[in-house]
């Protein structure tokens, strides 16, 4: 069981994404996703309402998949790149982009705030074509201080968090780390250490609920997955399970 943070720290309610199991090949023979690929899920998302999304010959895709890459190597032209870069703003986009990279045979890799110096949320190695899902847009915090809890979506950063922990009650805190800009949904899928993690635990600890949503578009909460499943999202690093929105 999770243990609600008393006094002066908040317990969260994290809504958290998953990013991909494992790293990148440093060099590939062919950085440019293929074509059918791209026109693939291009053509899935379209049809099922996504429109805010980035294909390799938009002019916006080199930015969008490149503005929040810690590791600097990640972005040379060698690196494989995404055949779409996707930007979800409701559970409903993120379950659509999901099913159709399913759909079109895409490995996803899911971005919360980009610090994977491993590259696991934007490439794929041995030249598997994938899509970025990017949380950016899912960024909403919503604090409740009668209950020191909150919903707090994958895309948010800590300073995000923070701040709207602090705007809600001056008593409250949450137990995470100190990057202003670190994304909440990796952190917290790595466990999530911080200047209070000593008296009040790693972020994961501090988990009480999340809205998963699994490879087949399903969604599922704490109290209907199973046991196990919600154990290993707290923690385990992410990849194997689905996508964390709430």
């Amino acid at each position: 069981m999770n243990t609600m943070v008393a006094a002066a720290a908040l317990a969260l309610l994290h809504l958290f994404g998953v990013s991909a199991t494992r790293a990148s090949s440093a060099q590939s023979s062919s950085s440019s996703p293929p074509a059918a690929a791209a026109a693939g899920i291009s053509s899935c998302l379209l049809s099922n309402g996504v429109t805010n999304f980035s294909l390799p010959t938009s002019p916006s895709y080199t930015s969008l998949l490149d503005y929040s890459i810690r590791n600097l190597r990640f972005a040379l032209p060698s690196v494989g790149k995404p055949a779409a870069v996707v930007l979800p703003s409701t559970k409903r986009d993120l379950q659509r982009a999901v099913l159709c990279a399913r759909n079109t045979s895409l490995a996803i890799r899911v971005r919360s705030g980009g610090h994977s110096y491993e590259g696991l949320s934007y490439t794929t190695e041995n030249h598997v074509p994938f899509v970025v899902i990017d949380l950016s847009n899912l960024n909403h915090v919503d604090v409740d201080p009668g209950t020191a809890t909150a919903w707090v979506e994958s895309g948010a950063t800590l300073g995000e968090v923070y701040h709207a922990v602090g705007l809600s009650n001056r008593t409250l805190a949450f137990s995470a780390g100190s990057c202003a800009t670190v994304g909440m949904g990796g952190h917290t899928a790595g466990g999530g250490f911080g200047l209070l993690s000593r008296k009040f635990g790693l972020s994961a600890d501090n988990v009480l609920d999340a809205v998963l949503i699994t490879a087949s578009g399903d969604t599922l909460t704490r109290d209907t997955m199973h046991p196990d499943v919600f154990w290993a999202i707290r923690g385990g690093g992410g990849g194997s399970w689905g996508v964390v929105y709430a």
